[in-house]
C-alpha cells in the first residue's frame, strides 16, 4: 500500500475518532443530565414533603401546591425529549429502557395529583381524600427518584466504557499506523538520499564529459571554446591557427567493418593527432569523425602549412584493423587569428568552411579559410537580399516529421521544420540561411511565419481526428529576447483553437545559459501559459544540472550525436530527465540498434530517418502507428 493510501487511511481513522471522541462526550453529558434532573426531581419532591408537614391537620394553599407538583413534572417530561431514536435503541439493548418508563409513571402521577387538586378546588372531594392523594403521590414520586438511579447509572456507565474502549483500539490502530507511515517515509528518505547521491555522482561525472570525449579521451568541443578564447585573451601579438580535421570516407569504415572498429580507428587517429601536437598546441575532438587543433605560430604561415602537412602525412600513415590495413586520408581548412576572425565561435566557423571547400576540391589537402572568403561574403549578402522576399515568393515551406511515442509506437506530435527552396534546383540549407535571418533581424517576421502556419496545420490534423498532437517549432533567441513574444503566442494559440499544452517550442540548450531578464521572463510566461518548453540538442552545451532546476522546461532532446552511436551521454541525460521528472525525446534515431538502446533505457519518444524523413505535410500518416518497428 502506498504512503498516500494509508495517509488517506490515516486521516479517516483520525475523522472518525473525533466524531466518537465528541459524541461519547456528549452521551456523556446526556447521562449527566439524567442525573441532573433526577437531582432537581428529587429537591422539588422533597419541597412538597415539607409543604404537605408543614400542614398536619389541613390542606396547604393550592396555588402553590399546583406549582411545586409541575416543578416535579417538569423533570421526567425534560428526560422523555433528551434521548435520540438512536439513543433509545442503545437504551433497549442495554435494557435501559426503563428511564423512559419512569419518566411516564412520574407524569402520571403528576397528572393525577394536579387533577385532584383541581376537583378539591371545586369542592367534589374532601380535606381527607385529598390529604391522602398528597401522601400517596408524594411517596410514588420518592421511589420513582430511587429507582430512576440504577438505570441511569447502567447506562452512563455503558457510554464511558464503549467509549474508553474504542478509543483505546483506536489508538492502538493510530500507533500502528503511524509506526508503518513512519517506516515507510523512511524508506523514501533513505531513496531521496540515495537518488540525491546518485545525481551528485551523475552531475560530476557528467562535468567531466561535458569537457572530456568519452571514447578518445580527448578534450571536447566546450574545452575548445574555453581554449580558444583563453588564447585570444592571453596571445597579445602572438597569432595561432584553427585547423577543422575531417577523416575522409570515414563512413565507408563504420559500414564495411563495422561501429566498433571505427571506434577503434578514432582512437588511434586521435592518438597520433595528439603527439603530431607541440607542447604549446591542442587537439580536440569536435564530434564524429571531426577533430579540432590549435596551433600557435609568430607571424610566418609557412609554420602553420609544415604542421597541416605533417598532420595529413601522420593520419595516412596505414591503420592495423582485424588482420589487414586501412588507409584514410584528412580534409583540413585552416582559419588564422586575427586575421580571419577574433572569436572562437568564426574561427571555428570559418575553419569548417574551410575544411568542406577543401574535401569538396578533391579530400586529403589543407585549405586556408582567406581563399574562400570574399566569394563566401558575396553569397552571404546574395542570400540576406533574396531572403527578405522569400515569403512573398512562396519559396518557404514546412517540412514535418513524426514524433513517435516508444509505448505505444503512435505518432505523439509532428517536429516543424524550415526549408528554403531559392529555386527549382536550388534548396539553401537552415544551417546556411537561419544564422543570415537572425542577424539581419529577418528571424523576428520568419518565426512568426513558421509558428502561424504550423500551428494552421496542426488545428487541420486536430479536426481530422488528431485531437491529441502536439506541433513542435524551433524558436530563436531573437524571438525569446522579444517581451511581446508570449502575447503573439497566445494570440496564435487563441485564433486556431489550439490548447496550449499542445504546443512545444524547442530552445537550444545553448540559449539557456542567457542571463537575459527579458529572455528569462518570457520562458516563465510561456511556461506559466501552458506551452510545453523542450531543450533542443541538451548535451552539446554546458550540460550543467544548475539551470535544469531552474528554468521551467519540461523535455529534454537528446542530440543526435549522442544517439547514433548510442554512448553514456545519452543514458546519462535519460536517467538525469527522470529524475527531473522530464519527458525525453531522442532525435536523430537511424537504426534498429539504437532504437533498442533508447526502449531499455525506457526513453519516452524519438524521431529520425529510421521512422520517416521530413516530409510535406499531405505526405505524413499522423494517425500512423508503427508496430512493424515495435515488432522488429
Amino acid at each position: 500500500m502506498t504512503i498516500n493510501k494509508q495517509l488517506t487511511i490515516l486521516m479517516l481513522l483520525i475523522s472518525l475518532f473525533s466524531i466518537i471522541v465528541v459524541t461519547s462526550a456528549f452521551k456523556i453529558a446526556d447521562a449527566a443530565r439524567f442525573h441532573q434532573l433526577n437531582s432537581q426531581h428529587f429537591n422539588h419532591v422533597i419541597e412538597l414533603s415539607e409543604l404537605i408537614s408543614r400542614y398536619p391537620n389541613a390542606i396547604p394553599d393550592t396555588a402553590t401546591l399546583k406549582k411545586v407538583v409541575q416543578k416535579i413534572q417538569d423533570q421526567p417530561e425534560a428526560c422523555i425529549e433528551l434521548p435520540s431514536k438512536i439513543d433509545r435503541f442503545f437504551m433497549r439493548m442495554i435494557n435501559t429502557e426503563s428511564i423512559i418508563t419512569i419518566c411516564k409513571y412520574d407524569i402520571k402521577i403528576a397528572d393525577d395529583l394536579l387533577e385532584s387538586i383541581r376537583l378539591f378546588e371545586q369542592g367534589l372531594i374532601s380535606p381527607a381524600t385529598m390529604k391522602s392523594d398528597l401522601n400517596e403521590g408524594y411517596k410514588k414520586f420518592r421511589i420513582n427518584s430511587i429507582e430512576f438511579i440504577v438505570p441511569v447509572n447502567k447506562l452512563a456507565d455503558f457510554i464511558v466504557t464503549t467509549s474508553t474502549m474504542v478509543t483505546v483500539v483506536l489508538s492502538v490502530v493510530f500507533f500502528l499506523m503511524a509506526l508503518t507511515i513512519a517506516k515507510a517515509i523512511l524508506k523514501v528518505v533513505e531513496k531521496m538520499e540515495k537518488t540525491k547521491s546518485a545525481l551528485m555522482i551523475s552531475e560530476k561525472k557528467n562535468r567531466l564529459l561535458a569537457h572530456k570525449d568519452s571514447l578518445t579521451e580527448l578534450p571536447n568541443r566546450n574545452a575548445l571554446d574555453k581554449k580558444i578564447n583563453h588564447n585570444i585573451l592571453m596571445c597579445g601579438d602572438k597569432k595561432f591557427a584553427v585547423f577543422f580535421i575531417d577523416l575522409d570516407r570515414f563512413k565507408d569504415v563504420n559500414d564495411t567493418r563495422g561501429h566498433a572498429q571505427g571506434d577503434k580507428l578514432l582512437n588511434i587517429i586521435a592518438k597520433r593527432l595528439f603527439k603530431a601536437m607541440s607542447d604549446n598546441d591542442a587537439v580536440f575532438r569536435f564530434g564524429g569523425d571531426e577533430f579540432v587543433a590549435i596551433v600557435n605560430f609568430s607571424t610566418d604561415t609557412h609554420e602553420v602549412e609544415h604542421i597541416a602537412a605533417n598532420i595529413i602525412k601522420v593520419i595516412a600513415e596505414p591503420i592495423a584493423l582485424e588482420d589487414s590495413e586501412v588507409h584514410v586520408t584528412a580534409s583540413i581548412g585552416i582559419s588564422v587569428y586575427p586575421n580571419n576572425a577574433d572569436d572562437a565561435e568564426s574561427l571555428v566557423k570559418y575553419a569548417d568552411t574551410a575544411m568542406y571547400k577543401a574535401k569538396k576540391e578533391g579530400k586529403n589537402q589543407y585549405l586556408f579559410y582567406q581563399d574562400l572568403f570574399s566569394k563566401d561574403h558575396a553569397r552571404r549578402l546574395s542570400y540576406e537580399s533574396q531572403l527578405r522576399s522569400a515569403i512573398d515568393k512562396d519559396q518557404l515551406h514546412i517540412a514535418y516529421q513524426p514524433v513517435v511515442n516508444l509505448n505505444n509506437y503512435t505518432t505523439q506530435g509532428t517536429e516543424a521544420l524550415l526549408r528554403w527552396q531559392l529555386d527549382p534546383d536550388t534548396f539553401v540549407s537552415p544551417e546556411v540561411f537561419i544564422p543570415i535571418a537572425e542577424y539581419s533581424g529577418q528571424i523576428i517576421e520568419i518565426g512568426e511565419w513558421v509558428l502561424r502556419n504550423a500551428c494552421r496545420q496542426n488545428k487541420l490534423w486536430r479536426d481530422s481526428g488528431a485531437s491529441k498532437l502536439n506541433i513542435a517549432v524551433n524558436v530563436s533567441p531573437y524571438q525569446l529576447f522579444n517581451p511581446n513574444f508570449p502575447k503573439l503566442v497566445q494570440s496564435i494559440l487563441a485564433e486556431f483553437d489550439i490548447p496550449p499544452h499542445c504546443l512545444d517550442l524547442e530552445i537550444t540548450e545553448s540559449m539557456t545559459v542567457s542571463d537575459n531578464d527579458v529572455f528569462l521572463k518570457t520562458l516563465n510566461e510561456l511556461s506559466e501559459m501552458g506551452v510545453r518548453l523542450l531543450m533542443d540538442d541538451f548535451g552539446t552545451g554546458y550540460s550543467c544540472l544548475s539551470y535544469l532546476r531552474q528554468l521551467p522546461f519540461d523535455v529534454l532532446k537528446i542530440d543526435k550525436s549522442f544517439v547514433s552511436d548510442y554512448d553514456t551521454i545519452a543514458s546519462t541525460i535519460i536517467s538525469m530527465g527522470k529524475q527531473f521528472d522530464m519527458k525525453i525525446i531522442a532525435e536523430g534515431v537511424e537504426t534498429q540498434h539504437s532504437l533498442a538502446m533508447l526502449q531499455q533505457q525506457k526513453c519516452d519518444f524519438a524521431q529520425g530517418y529510421f521512422f520517416q524523413r521530413p516530409v510535406l505535410a499531405e505526405q505524413i500518416d499522423i494517425f500512423k502507428i508503427y508496430n512493424d518497428i515495435k515488432n522488429a
